[in-house]
């Protein structure tokens, strides 16, 4: 096995600076590839975070809208009760 890996190697590469720089070449390409990844990656999380607020907010808005209704509600039950009763 080591021996096909080495075979391999030599026809590929005639010398180690080549397969350095092979290794160097293909480490930064990766490291390229990586950091445009996170960074894209970054950015949905951002915007995930955006919407998040935004839904929050609105939760927060029908939250008090549904609050106002209730109040509203009951004072009219309130005073029908209070119309029959009288």
């Amino acid at each position: 096995m080591n021996e096909k890996i080495v075979e391999e190697f030599n026809e590929k590469f005639a010398t180690v600076e080549e397969a350095l720089k092979y290794i160097a070449d293909s480490q930064a390409k990766f490291e390229f590839i990586r950091k445009r990844e996170n960074a894209e990656f970054s950015k949905k999380i951002a915007k995930i975070v955006q919407l998040q607020e935004q839904n929050d907010h609105q939760i927060a808005k029908t939250q008090r809208q549904l609050d106002h209704i209730t109040k509203v509600l009951r004072f009219n039950i309130e005073e029908y009760e209070f119309q029959e009763e009288n």
